[in-house]
């Protein structure tokens, strides 16, 4: 075995061992990701689990809103009032508590 053979060894050894110390960080960080994302996730599959609801209900708001069209347009915007008036005190919040 010459000097670049021993030399390319060596390399290669080198390499395997950065390989694998990468690989360890890589699942170590994974394993992070997933509990710091678990609230998330588990928020998530509530909300799929409401689905059918939201279904059925849009349904019978959409009933509603073809028998009952004056009513239900006032209340629509007043939902659309309400959220818009959660947003600004939620940024106004946001910013005056957070510098």
């Amino acid at each position: 075995m010459n000097k670049s053979d021993r030399q390319r060894n060596l390399r290669k050894q080198q390499l395997l061992k950065e390989i694998q110390q990468q690989r360890q960080l890589l699942a170590t960080y994974g394993q992070n990701w997933l509990e710091v994302t678990q609230p998330y996730d588990k928020g998530w599959q509530t909300l799929i689990a409401f689905k059918p609801y939201v279904a059925i209900g849009s349904g019978l708001a959409l009933l509603y809103g073809l028998r009952h069209p004056r009513p239900f347009y006032r209340w629509s915007r007043r939902i659309i009032n309400i959220f818009g008036i959660i947003k600004i005190v939620r940024n106004t919040l946001y910013k005056n508590c957070w510098y």
